[in-house]
């Protein structure tokens, strides 16, 4: 099997770490915290309130993605028949997770501390105002990008699946990636949050196919 050529260690134990990852992507998605305040003195309240589950949801995301760097590199160098493929499709991922990544922090752990900084002086709301805007701002621009890097990356991983005995892979990889990419893209021009949810579950959607994929044909 081309995901085996070298027959380097077991490959079952990353792909139940990919699966488990994608359950626990779910998972933290669930527990995301859902503000509905009417105003940004109400948010910094609930922000600040909520500044435990934050970290919590945020940092576990970090360290998700971490985690399935590591298995998606061991992945990648089963594909030895489609090596170009693959080492395209580990680069954008990484690079896609490390700008995820900063996006994360961002929401979850500064945000919230600036939060519990300004929520009880109401005499420089407009300092966390512009704090939050800028946080704001980059929110914006690092997850839709994050996540367009990953999806390019399943879609080069799926690519390359096609050149092996794991077609069936393939397609899900090119329909996932090209699934992801196409709404995180519309999620960028009309500022839509629910569309890149689309693209986070797609990347989790993937870890399974990738986890399951490596699970069939490790030793």
């Amino acid at each position: 099997d081309a995901i085996l050529q070298d027959g380097r260690g077991s490959a079952r134990a990353p792909g139940w770490v990919l699966v488990a990852s994608a359950i626990a992507m779910i998972v933290l998605l669930a527990l995301h915290p859902e503000g509905q305040a009417k105003d940004f003195a109400g948010v910094l309240r609930n922000e600040a309130a909520d500044r435990r589950i934050d970290a919590i949801v945020h940092g576990g995301f970090v360290l998700i993605l971490a985690i399935q760097m590591a298995c998606y590199a061991i992945f990648s160098l089963r594909l030895a028949k489609a090596m170009n493929a693959a080492i395209t499709g580990l680069v954008f991922f990484c690079f896609g997770a490390a700008m995820l990544s900063g996006s994360t922090l961002i929401d979850g752990l500064v945000l919230p501390s600036i939060a519990a900084k300004y929520a009880g002086v109401p005499a420089k709301i407009d300092s966390a105002r512009t704090l939050y805007a800028f946080g704001g701002a980059m929110i914006s621009i690092l997850m839709p990008l994050g996540i367009g890097f990953q999806s390019a990356g399943i879609t080069a991983w799926g690519w390359g699946l096609l050149r092996t005995k794991r077609r069936g892979a393939g397609i899900a990889g090119l329909s996932i990636g090209l699934l992801a990419l196409v709404t995180t893209i519309a999620a960028a021009f009309t500022m839509n949050p629910m569309a890149l949810m689309v693209g986070i579950a797609a990347l989790a959607l993937w870890a399974v196919v990738a986890g399951v994929t490596v699970i069939r044909s490790g030793t």
